[in-house]
């Protein structure tokens, strides 16, 4: 396997579109794609004609697209795709008349948030970043990496695979995990919710640090307890987030915990450079998390997310390193900031973050 300090961690969406068209056009044998939103533009023009000629080249190509995430791009847009060879599934559609069973509102708010691709069986990127023009320039992160990881990787889309196409099932994701790196794969459907453990358990462990930066911040009690209970140890906790994200009813309803964190001593800091679409959680110096959940409650409960854990010094080093360059970037948010909200906007931010379970 791959060094896990030789992992490449790619901050621009104009670098990861390069690196993954590229390693697309050297595959040999299969591409499996899970992308939350693929736009009908000129780089999703791209990417769909890179997995057409990659299936006219006798590669199995599989493209699972989510119906929400992708509801503005026309449905000819896949079908042509499919119409080439291209395994097309729409995860969870919206549409009634393409639906495997009734309507039900719970099961409508399962989405396929994972932002991953697998090539060859040996190839791997996971992160943050869509396929789209409206992404450049944002700051972001994916990871680039090779090995037994991409295995474990692969067999997410087994999970999938039942409900659309089938495939020989991949080993188990336990089989495969290594001490430095192991994959956190979130599934509503078993409700055990392993991403929340696995932030819950490591903000619990903190003795150094708990550095955070999150596009969507809006976690729900026992996270905001963690985090004030680590400051209570003495341990340094910061959490960042994006001056004005991409969406509003987000950055209102996040208002009520990062105002009570600050109140505890948390180190509150918007990004004011370009929209922060990052999912880092750093703890002490052996431990960050990464990849496609945000911390709120879709992510949480309902979404199909994963996340690396790396438990490498040299790996949080660099990361470190990112989120200090994230901070020169920054403004500290002032204690008296959050009260200087006007009274309609602190009470449609404590509403809306009262029905986060469902943002």
């Amino acid at each position: 396997m791959k060094p896990s300090s030789a992992i490449d961690i790619i901050r621009s969406s104009q670098d990861y579109y390069s690196r993954l068209f590229d390693d697309i056009r050297k595959a040999r044998s299969s591409v499996l794609i899970q992308m939350y939103i693929v736009d009908e533009d000129n780089i999703g023009l791209e990417f769909s004609s890179l997995l057409i000629k990659k299936v006219e080249e006798g590669l199995a190509v599989d493209l699972i697209y989510d119906s929400v995430g992708s509801i503005s791009t026309p449905s000819h847009f896949f079908d042509k795709m499919a119409a080439a060879g291209v395994r097309v599934m729409e995860y969870n559609p919206i549409n009634p008349g393409k639906r495997p069973g009734p309507f039900s509102f719970r099961a409508m708010m399962r989405r396929n948030h994972r932002k991953l691709a697998v090539i060859d069986g040996s190839i791997y990127y996971l992160g943050g970043m869509n396929i789209g023009e409206r992404f450049l320039g944002w700051e972001d992160i994916t990871i680039r990496g090779e090995g037994n990881v991409a295995t474990v990787l692969q067999a997410s889309f087994d999970n999938i695979g039942r409900r659309g196409f089938a495939r020989p099932k991949g080993p188990k994701f336990k089989e495969l995990e290594t001490k430095r790196i192991q994959v956190c794969d979130s599934r509503p459907a078993f409700q055990n919710y392993p991403i929340k453990k696995m932030h819950l358990g490591a903000i619990n462990r903190a003795r150094k640090r708990v550095w955070i930066a999150q596009a969507y911040f809006i976690p729900r009690r026992k996270i905001v307890k963690a985090l004030i209970q680590a400051v209570g140890r003495g341990v340094d906790v910061r959490v960042m987030v994006p001056d004005r994200s991409d969406v509003l009813i987000a950055d209102l309803a996040a208002w009520i915990p990062l105002r009570r964190l600050m109140k505890h001593g948390v180190r509150v800091m918007r990004f004011t450079g370009e929209m922060l679409h990052s999912k880092i959680t750093i703890i002490d110096d052996g431990f960050v998390t990464t990849g496609t959940a945000n911390l709120d409650s879709m992510s949480f409960y309902w979404n199909l997310e994963i996340n690396l854990v790396i438990r490498d010094t040299d790996v949080v080093s660099r990361f470190s390193r990112i989120y200090e360059d994230y901070e020169t970037k920054s403004r500290v948010v002032d204690d008296l900031e959050p009260e200087q909200r006007s009274w309609i906007v602190r009470m449609i931010g404590a509403a809306l973050y009262h029905y986060s379970w469902i943002l």
